[in-house]
């Protein structure tokens, strides 16, 4: 409400500018007027509009993973993640909105100037407080709202064209129905608007109190605030805009009861939405017990302090960042802001030891689903163990627990970044850095950097032998075993792998680690020669009763049952299986399994279809180009794809095989998961 005039320039401006900071002070709208400029421009960027919200990253060096993350970009290669996001944008037409930049000025101004300068067809919205100072950056200011002149007694229909007032009736209806501003209450509500100096946010908690207060009784507890002058300086303005906004939540704060400012307080400890039961594990105790807690949460939602959002079947609830920031204040000023970010560790520390757990098993995609939803509080659990002194060994075992999300997930290059710091930081020898290690072996290995992962996994199996830990020892053989495989070590690997076998029946349980190491077995014995053994090693992984037979493994036993068919000459049945490890890895989000996918089908087609091999190598080349190196570099495999690409290329002719890639490189991952699918014919 009226912002006309701000968003048609800010239109105005991005036709010209290719970076665009909305800027105004803390609760003048600036998120609101961001968001509405993109969507009124959306129709210009065939390749979409990308919102990316910071309010709840603390670490800078996250950025790029974050961005990255919101466009569906994989984060598997060893190359700067600002590089991996240059890019994948360099011929792609989109809008990224980096909104609440103001604690990442200087983060921003560099990934902006980056991302601009190689990539033609991008254009970045930054909301924030503060300019970014970057180069060709231009500025829209939001102001507050206009308010109704101090003039006497204006008439009803002077005071209704006021943008600030039909702000706060819209928000008063909302939560009164039957509001109106007449002539009775209308120069009460002028003058709540002018007090409130046209700050949207302050106006719609003003608006939030009439559900206990009339109209009258709120411009009388405004006139008991302290007088403020008015000064000409811009700064100082800006300074009183903070000054009446923190009035404003303060007296929200003080309408609620001790209790619900308490759980407001703790609240803020989450970086990002959050469930019930997170709020009971994190903000209850004796002064807030746990079965209160519910009640004070729908307190808190009457009040609009909390908002309310179903995600992925679960109900979650938010402090938006204003409320959040004013929460954290007040949790800072009852000296209790350590306690309970620690309470908020060990709580995700639990969900992810509980996630691990139950991720082997029937609720995997579930369990997938659920650890995006929590990702920035994971993070924010993570920097809390990496930036607190003697908290490094908790931060190992929270990363360790973790691995499931860094490696089965799509988030190996930000599992590295945890992993690497906590582990330089944390050097006593104990199981969890054992777990750690194999973990951040999986990641390096994975990312083609086989070299830096041999030493860990020989630290991993020396501590967890010297500790006793079998499960570790299982696991960190296994990962050796990938490694070996990865290395063309086979024989080597077959011995690895064969012992964490061996471990696993001793212990008389398979874990998620051991069951996928059956289609890792399985692929090398097949380079080895033994075909049906790869059979047996994959049949076995299928033939695992629940609760052990879970997507993850059992799509990786899909694709090597899909290269036995092939190199058997069974180019059918070779599809066939490629198709279902597709499917499960498409809903994984496992860019390394769609790719491997995508591969395989791309050497299955070429005697029968060699446009449709040429198009899914297209395909393949611009996955691999964000995942890292191609095939891992995996001899091979690169050799089946080179003579794959040559039959093809031979088969269409120069011209026409790069026409037909070209073509496949250019489809996004949804639509070239599609095409791989036969779900299109057409490309």
């Amino acid at each position: 409400m009226g912002r006309g005039d701000e968003v048609t320039l800010g239109k105005r401006t991005l036709s010209q500018a290719r970076l665009l900071t909305v800027t105004g002070p803390p609760g003048v709208g600036k998120s609101r007027v961001g968001l509405r400029v993109a969507a009124q421009v959306r129709r210009r960027f065939p390749d979409g509009v990308w919102l990316v919200g910071l309010a709840g990253l603390d670490d800078p060096a996250l950025l790029p993973h974050t961005v990255l993350e919101t466009l569906g970009v994989g984060d598997y290669s060893l190359r700067r993640p600002i590089d991996s996001l240059a890019e994948y944008l360099a011929y792609r037409r989109l809008l990224l909105v980096l909104d609440n930049c103001e604690h990442l000025v200087h983060e921003c101004a560099t990934l902006a100037t980056a991302l601009l300068k190689t990539a033609p067809g991008l254009r970045i919205l930054i909301t924030s407080r503060h300019l970014l100072g970057a180069e060709g950056e231009h500025v829209v200011t939001v102001p507050p709202l206009p308010v109704p002149d101090d003039t006497g007694a204006l008439p009803l229909e002077a005071v209704l064209a006021s943008a600030s007032v039909e702000l706060f009736t819209a928000r008063a209806k909302v939560l009164v129905p039957g509001f109106t501003v007449d002539a009775a209450n209308c120069h009460a509500v002028a003058a709540i608007c002018r007090r409130l100096e046209g700050l949207p946010l302050a106006l719609e908690l003003a608006a939030k109190w009439l559900r206990t207060m009339s109209v009258e009784q709120i411009l009388t507890g405004l006139r008991n605030w302290p007088e403020q002058d008015e000064v000409p300086d811009q700064g100082a303005r800006v300074a009183r805009y903070h000054e009446t906004l923190r009035a404003s939540f303060d007296w929200s704060f003080e309408l609620c009861s001790p209790a619900e400012r308490t759980l407001w307080a703790r609240a803020s400890v989450f970086a990002a939405d959050f469930d019930l039961e997170s709020a009971e594990a994190v903000c209850s105790d004796d002064a807030v017990p746990q079965e209160d807690v519910l009640e004070l949460v729908v307190s808190l939602l009457d009040k609009s302090v909390l908002s309310r959002r179903d995600r992925a079947g679960w109900t979650r609830y938010r402090l938006l960042d204003p409320t959040r920031r004013y929460g954290a204040r007040r949790l800072a000023e009852s000296g209790d802001t350590d306690r309970l970010r620690r309470r908020h560790r060990d709580h995700y520390r639990w969900l992810s030891e509980r996630a691990e757990a139950q991720w082997f098993g029937p609720r995997q995609e579930d369990w997938h689903e659920r650890m995006r939803c929590e990702h920035a509080d994971l993070r924010a659990a993570l920097e809390f163990c990496l930036t607190t002194p003697g908290e490094e060994r908790e931060g190992l075992r929270l990363a360790g627990a973790l691995w499931f999300c860094w490696v089965g997930g799509g988030w190996l290059a930000e599992g590295r970044h945890w992993l690497d710091h906590l582990l330089a930081l944390a050097t006593e020898p104990c199981g969890e850095r054992a777990k750690a290690l194999w973990a951040n072996a999986w990641i390096t290995t994975l990312q083609g950097d086989v070299g830096t992962a041999l030493p860990m996994l020989d630290e991993a199996r020396d501590l967890a032998r010297r500790t006793g830990d079998v499960a570790e020892l299982t696991s960190a053989l296994c990962v050796s075993g990938y490694a070996e495989h990865m290395r063309d070590n086979q024989h080597i690997a077959v011995e690895y792998l064969e012992q964490a076998l061996e471990q696993e029946r001793t212990v008389g349980v398979p874990s998620a680690v051991t069951a996928v190491s059956r289609p890792i077995l399985a692929s090398t014995v097949l380079l080895l020669g033994d075909t049906e053994r790869a059979r047996a090693l994959c049949e076995e992984c299928l033939a695992m009763r629940a609760p052990y037979s879970v997507p993850w493994s059992r799509s990786w036993a899909m694709w090597v049952l899909g290269v036995a068919a092939w190199t058997d000459g069974d180019t059918r049945q070779a599809c066939s299986y490629a198709r279902e490890c597709l499917r499960i890895k498409q809903h994984l989000n496992d860019l390394v399994g769609v790719a491997l996918s995508v591969e395989l089908l791309a050497w299955a087609a070429t005697e029968q279809d060699a446009g449709r091999t040429a198009r899914l190598l297209g395909v393949s080349h611009t996955l691999w180009s964000e995942i890292g190196t191609p095939l891992f570099g995996f001899a091979p495999y690169l050799t089946r794809h080179h003579v794959s690409e040559e039959q093809a290329r031979k088969a269409l002719g120069p011209q026409a095989f790069e026409d037909a890639f070209e073509d496949g490189r250019k489809l996004t991952v949804p639509e070239a998961t599609s095409y791989a699918l036969h779900e299109t014919e057409e490309v």
